[in-house]
């Protein structure tokens, strides 16, 4: 028995192998080659005026505010857009693979043949997008780390773990969607139409509400708001920053277990 939960583990791992190392190698080289511009950055100041000059939504649009610190330069280059995004749409693209996608191309009946339930092995595969996502987050942090060894950006170690994380938590909320409407339905093209448009929207919410007197209380409805609002590269991070990510992400990861024992599997 506990050999067969080994397996049902060990299938979605050896299957988004290839491309969460995609992943996180990209994402690994993204934030070494940005910190890479920082000494240059340092040593023009101008270039911080001019940023000044810039109307103030947009700079808090983009997370410009502060861009001359290390942690301000991290921000606007990578922790208010890029990296958030981006895991989040590797969370909903790794998911959706183990899932609906297998579901839809007829992978998954061999293994629904086999003596095991149907929750397991969506458990399974929805636990293996998980450790994935964590050595991600990983690869991500050992890269910042050493990026910002080699190249002076001196920031508080603590603030940068904690951004990680929070980055990592954030696409597992979003695997977690893509978890809910693959069990939900199967279809992988829905699953990646409301992923990656929660993940856009999430954005838009916490960067262009504050614009609007009646929209900026929204934003605090956004997954981003509850994973970056705190700005956790300055700041330190509350602990139900953490749990407002993660609780959801495995309530969603139940329900679409649920769901996906209780429907009929798609025929490849």
């Amino acid at each position: 028995m506990i050999g067969r939960g080994w397996e049902l583990l060990g299938i979605p791992l050896r299957g988004a192998r290839r491309a969460s190392l995609v992943w996180a190698l990209s994402l690994a080289a993204l934030i070494v080659l940005t910190v890479a511009f920082w000494p240059s950055f340092r040593d023009q100041p101008q270039l911080e005026d001019i940023i000044k000059g810039m109307p103030q939504p947009l700079i808090e649009a983009f997370g410009l505010s502060d861009f001359g610190t290390p942690a301000g330069f991290l921000k606007g280059n990578l922790y208010a857009v890029l990296v958030p995004l981006l895991i989040a749409v590797a969370g909903v693209l790794l998911m959706n693979g183990q899932t609906a996608s297998d579901e839809d191309a007829g992978r998954m009946e061999p293994y629904l043949a086999q003596p095991v339930t149907r929750s397991g092995l969506f458990v399974g595969r929805a636990a293996g997008v998980g450790l994935w996502m964590i050595g991600i987050g990983v690869v991500m942090l050992a890269a910042q780390l050493g990026a910002d060894a080699v190249f002076g950006l001196d920031i508080a170690l603590d603030k940068v773990i904690a951004t990680v994380v929070l980055c990592v938590l954030l696409g597992m909320l979003h695997a977690g969607v893509a978890a809910l409407i693959a069990g939900w339905t199967g279809r992988p093209g829905l699953v990646l139409a409301v992923g990656l448009a929660l993940a856009v929207a999430g954005y838009v919410a916490i960067a262009l509400f504050p614009i609007s007197d009646v929209l900026e209380p929204w934003r605090h409805a956004s997954p981003w708001d509850w994973a970056l609002g705190g700005d956790p590269l300055k700041n330190p991070t509350e602990a139900w920053r953490y749990l407002a990510l993660a609780v959801p992400a495995l309530v969603l990861v139940g329900l679409g277990t649920w769901a996906f024992g209780r429907r009929d599997v798609q025929a490849g």
